[in-house]
């Protein structure tokens, strides 16, 4: 009797305990979720997760007008990604992955992304009961949950015979003990062994699909306490999620023999994570589930997407708190058969104190100046906001308005040593894209850093003149070109619009303003600078006479 009231007690006791701990659990997170809000994501990325991260997008790619790997690269999306990844869940991460590589062309959709992430922003309290309930779903630091998902359908199916045996065999052996100790003991020890090995060795081959199954119960949870709120603005979404849920009654019974559905780290938890191991009550459990999955795994894809497209507007509705209410413009997207490009105050959101710039472009654009001036910078500015404006209907200016683009760049190319190319091959082969993608019925926006810059300054010129006369009257396109080469500037012009940025060499130092000027850059520094470095007398008086022989003539001496 004493032993039983004891059990008693300590069974009281864990089930208080993990009450306690589930409840101030809630209360930490709902904090955490109102203090990250408008914050920049401090989430670490390995190589692993980040090629996770990116298998959902891989999946649904399209042929055309996605942002490819170059002006991925080029525009440094990556940081970009990891300073807006405000998502709580393994979907929604994966999802706006997807979603800044794909820009958008419909209005009624961008108009409801709009309509969303004005809802998260402006409604508080609402937000973060939507962000609770997807939190339970978590993160998978290993594996990409949409691969696994759709993966589980290749893991060969196996009887139940041997893991209910073994369990069997455990509790015959424990009744064994308390009849005759000495023995049963023993016998307990063997089948404990036994089962905890074979567990392991099932679970190793099966732990990644085992984990995705965790969070496939976690997102039928989350979408069913989604469902519960009171949350008028997202009621298409909702019924959405409880017309999927009705398939999978079966799936979500008892699904604390998988995993939990809030995991806390509670005593409790640990309990039954130890009968797992000892009585395979999750691999018993996971061969029944993977029926239902086979019947509806179509079901679940579509909830994926519903559950990441919320998560991820909800963390674009954080970039624009980042922003501040000054620092960022929901765009006006034109669809109009002339490409255009107006911005105002317009700024690279990773910067810290930027300074803004204005441009109104329906051609067209030819940039020059001195190195470190702000060319590049402002390249990757009005490439990056046209990407943000097509997906997550956000821009840092103070005001944006301008066509749907598909927007490609050329401009941190390097070597190809795999398939021994040089500069110069690789970056032709990144200029003939962009021909190509002029021909699509979309308006094109495109960008070029030191076009040709693998070649010498004769060449480089004569087919700099073409290959960019070329981008400015081929189809619907803008092209942003950035050069040192002054001739263009005067090539071009019949095509394109020049500005330029300057600066100001005084006897010991160099000043930017990195404001955008009208017209081709008229200034020569470079000669100055050397001076101001320190180079020897001779070396500064030869470069400036060579330099004014060849203004004047057109020849070097």
């Amino acid at each position: 009797m004493e032993y039983f009231v004891f059990g008693a007690v300590v069974v009281l006791f864990l089930i208080g305990k993990g009450m306690y701990d589930k409840k101030k659990y809630k209360a930490r997170i709902r904090r955490m979720l109102a203090e990250e809000f408008g914050t920049v994501s401090e989430e670490e990325y390995t190589s692993e997760k980040l090629e996770a991260i990116k298998s959902y997008y891989n999946a649904t790619k399209r042929k055309n007008y996605d942002v490819d790997d170059i002006t991925w690269n080029d525009l440094e999306l990556d940081d970009i990604y990891m300073v807006m990844n405000r998502t709580v869940s393994a979907m929604g991460e994966e999802y706006l992955y997807a979603m800044l590589r794909k820009p958008e062309f419909d209005p009624s959709e961008m108009k409801e992304r709009e309509r969303i992430i004005s809802f998260f922003l402006q409604q508080a309290e609402k937000r973060v009961n939507v962000q609770e309930a997807l939190y339970q779903i978590g993160k998978n630091r290993r594996y990409s949950v949409y691969e696994c998902m759709n993966y589980i359908k290749e893991i060969k199916r196996e009887s139940n015979v041997m893991h209910i045996l073994s369990a069997l065999g455990l509790i015959g052996a424990i009744v064994f003990a308390f009849l005759m100790p000495k023995f049963g003991v023993i016998a307990t020890c063997v089948v404990v062994t036994y089962n905890l090995t074979s567990y392991m060795k099932r679970k190793g081959e099966l732990d990644a699909y085992l984990s995705s199954v965790t969070y496939l119960i976690r997102l039928l949870y989350a979408a069913e306490d989604v469902a519960k709120l009171d949350v008028p603005e997202l009621f298409s979404y909702i019924e959405r999620m409880k017309d999927i849920n009705k398939h999978f009654a079966a799936f979500k019974r008892n699904f604390w023999i998988i995993g939990s559905r809030k995991p806390t780290g509670d005593m409790m938890e640990m309990l039954v994570s130890y009968l797992r191991m000892l009585f395979h009550i999750d691999l018993i459990k996971f061969n029944r589930m993977l029926k239902i999955y086979d019947k509806h795994v179509e079901k679940l894809n579509e909830l994926y997407e519903v559950v990441g497209y919320l998560d991820s507007l909800c963390a674009a509705a954080s970039f624009r708190a980042l922003l501040g209410s000054d620092g960022y413009c929901a765009p006006e997207l034109l669809d109009n058969p002339t490409p255009s490009y107006e911005a105002e105050g317009l700024y690279h959101p990773l910067l810290d104190n930027p300074v803004t710039n204005s441009i109104k472009a329906s051609r067209s654009v030819l940039l020059t100046g001195s190195n470190a001036s702000g060319k590049s910078t402002f390249l990757k500015s009005v490439a990056l906001n046209a990407i943000l404006a097509q997906t997550i209907y956000t821009v840092a200016a103070k005001s944006y308005r301008a066509s749907y683009f598909q927007v490609l760049s050329s401009m941190a190319l390097r070597d190809n040593m795999q398939n021994n190319e040089s500069y110069f091959i690789v970056e032709i082969k990144s200029l003939r894209r962009m021909f190509e993608a002029a021909k699509a019925p979309v308006c094109t926006l495109c960008f070029v850093d030191e076009v040709l810059r693998g070649t010498n300054t004769v060449e480089r010129i004569a087919a700099s003149r073409e290959v960019l006369s070329g981008l400015a009257t081929a189809g619907r396109t803008i092209c942003f070109a950035a050069t040192h080469d002054i001739e263009l500037t005067y090539l071009l012009e019949k095509d394109c619009d020049n500005y330029h940025f300057e600066e100001t060499v005084t006897d010991d130092k160099v000043e930017f303003d990195y404001l955008l000027h009208e017209g081709r850059a008229t200034s020569r520094n470079a000669i100055k600078l050397l001076r101001m470095l320190g180079y020897p007398a001779d070396v500064i008086e030869r470069a400036e006479t060579t330099a004014e022989h060849f203004l004047q003539t057109g020849e070097w001496s």
